[in-house]
């Protein structure tokens, strides 16, 4: 049975010793796993020791590195997965037991909620670059939320106020425009936003009233095209 001969730390990251067997073999482990295995020169390891600690040191670097990810800014669980399993050419690729088993530690801990990173997503949607709840939840769904989660992320009912938000972007650079410039190219960018023809044509309307101070004629309305 191999027994420690060493237990020295890593010039780099402090938190992590070299735990140096008299076969050759040598472990990477992080400072609070050494404490609590009481690790120390002369200390006996068993084949199954050894593996036991090599799985949790890989567990723990990838739970390092996602926590890393998350501190960024809010992220789903498929994304960090995605980002955790993503080939690298500098470290070999985790195994998917040791991604599920830090994104669980991630969840119970708080790091990690889709429910909360769906929020936040459409918050900033809301506050940045307003668009349709269809699109806020096509951009969930393609982060991998759940249907029913991205659903309750972002209210249909208030797509008209987000299209004159987004509007008000454009405003100036039609301030020149007449109408049936301003319909078309404001009609255009707000159905690139996701907005169906009738939220748009509504929000357009407002947008025209703020702009100029009064609404166009119905009749004018009703003749603009859009894109």
């Amino acid at each position: 049975m191999p027994s420690i001969t060493a237990v020295r730390p890593d010039q780099r990251r402090p938190d992590r010793y070299h735990i140096e067997l008299d076969s050759g073999d040598e472990l990477l482990l992080d400072e609070a796993l050494v404490a609590s295995e009481r690790l120390g020169p002369g200390d006996m390891l068993s084949e199954a020791d050894i593996e036991r600690l090599r799985v949790a040191a890989a567990e723990r670097e990838v739970f390092d590195r996602a926590a890393r990810f998350l501190a960024v800014r809010p992220r789903s669980r498929a994304e960090t997965r995605r980002r955790l399993l993503r080939p690298s050419p500098h470290r070999a690729a985790p195994s998917a037991e040791a991604v599920e088993h830090a994104l669980d530690r991630l969840e119970q801990l708080g790091y990690l909620d889709d429910a909360a990173f769906a929020a936040y997503w459409a918050e900033q949607r809301e506050r940045f670059s307003p668009r349709s709840a269809r699109a806020i939840q096509q951009e969930l769904r393609q982060h991998g939320i759940d249907r029913e989660t991205a659903a309750a992320s972002a209210d249909p009912g208030a797509d008209e106020q987000r299209a004159i938000a987004a509007g008000h972007a454009r405003l100036s650079s039609l301030a020149q425009a007449d109408y049936q410039t301003f319909y078309t190219r404001m009609g255009g960018f707000l159905q690139r936003r996701g907005f169906g023809y009738g939220v748009a044509r509504a929000a357009i309307r407002q947008l025209w009233a703020e702009a100029h101070g009064e609404a166009p004629d119905a009749d004018d309305f009703d003749e603009g095209g859009d894109e």
